[in-house]
């Protein structure tokens, strides 16, 4: 049976690429369903994962800002009910122990599988496998005159395609803790207003930047520190942080 949410939700409209550096938001009511999703979430030797975060996208209709999901149990099982019917794309995630959320094509070059629920079939299971383990940065981002700590701008993108990335705000702070996707050439790039830009490994300008390559599981400690300076090249802090993490 279904019912009408009394909340309204925020959706995103209009990607480029794997994510979109400028979003339009609009409200629209969200809506429950008949539908559910459940299975099995497991790591790589086939071990059952115990709290992975899965999420179910939904790829035929706007995307509500809170995308329905359910945290897995002692033995890796999970549910999520009163889905809307049509496709969705179920993915999970378990950032503490270094595995990101694969529906962000930022982290995973695999094609998702979608679920379809229709009236005819109203649930469906489905077994994920984790994976794969992303690379760990943690750090922190202060002024290197005055050691105060600063919340900067930061984009990350996979070398060699520039349209591969992450972007925005509040993804590094003054102390963070970020995933990256492991195996793979990632160009950093971090900034604020009032300051030169900062490139990995701890250049100023572009031209200078270096990949950064990590390999899965592996953990780097990375302190930042931005020079006071002007670049009019570079601009404010003027774009939010990707969301949501979306494929093409």
């Amino acid at each position: 049976m279904n019912r009408k949410l009394q909340a309204v939700a925020l959706i995103v409209v209009g990607a480029v690429g794997s994510c979109a550096r400028q979003q339009t938001l609009r409200v629209v009511a969200a809506e429950e369903g008949p539908g559910l999703i459940e299975g099995t979430v497991t790591y790589e030797d086939g071990q059952p994962t115990k709290g992975a975060t899965v999420s179910a996208f939904p790829l035929d209709r706007a995307l509500a800002a809170k995308v329905p999901s359910a945290d897995t149990d002692e033995l890796g099982h999970f549910q999520i009910n009163h889905l809307w019917l049509g496709k969705f794309a179920v993915t999970a995630k378990k950032e503490d122990e270094g595995y990101p959320d694969t529906h962000s094509a930022f982290y995973s070059d695999s094609k998702i599988a979608p679920i379809t629920l229709s009236l005819s079939h109203t649930s469906a299971t489905d077994t994920i496998l984790l994976g794969p383990k992303a690379g760990i940065l943690v750090g922190t981002v202060a002024d290197a005159v005055t050691g105060a700590p600063l919340d900067p701008c930061v984009d990350f993108h996979r070398a060699p395609d520039p349209n591969n990335f992450l972007s925005g705000t509040g993804l590094v702070n003054a102390e963070y803790r970020v995933l990256v996707p492991s195996d793979r050439d990632v160009i950093m790039k971090i900034w604020h207003e009032g300051y030169l830009p900062w490139y990995y490994p701890g250049a100023n300008n572009k031209s200078a930047a270096k990949s950064l390559r990590l390999k899965s599981g592996e953990e780097r400690t990375l302190h930042i520190r931005l020079h006071p300076g002007n670049d009019t090249s570079e601009g404010g802090c003027n774009t939010p942080l990707c969301f949501p993490h979306c494929r093409p």
